[in-house]
């Protein structure tokens, strides 16, 4: 799953505005962007587009901080 089309999931389904504006590097957790029920529901179709199930402990705060934490 490439950065925009994690953007566009974040913007449509987790948040219901494809108009809100998501920087590649902004703190998607200090801006309330993503919390933790909207993390849980975007692990899994991150889960289901490389076909393994992501462990817990790799579901951390620096995991999901920014767009591009690990680009």
């Amino acid at each position: 799953m490439t950065i925009d089309a994690i953007r566009t999931f974040i913007q449509t389904e987790l948040l219901g505005d494809p108009s809100h504006v998501i920087e590649p590097d902004q703190d998607l957790l200090l801006s309330e962007t993503l919390d933790s029920l909207r993390v849980v529901r975007l692990v899994a179709p991150l889960e289901g587009e490389v076909g393994l199930a992501l462990p817990t402990q790799d579901v951390t705060l620096e995991h999901f901080a920014t767009l591009s934490a690990h680009d």
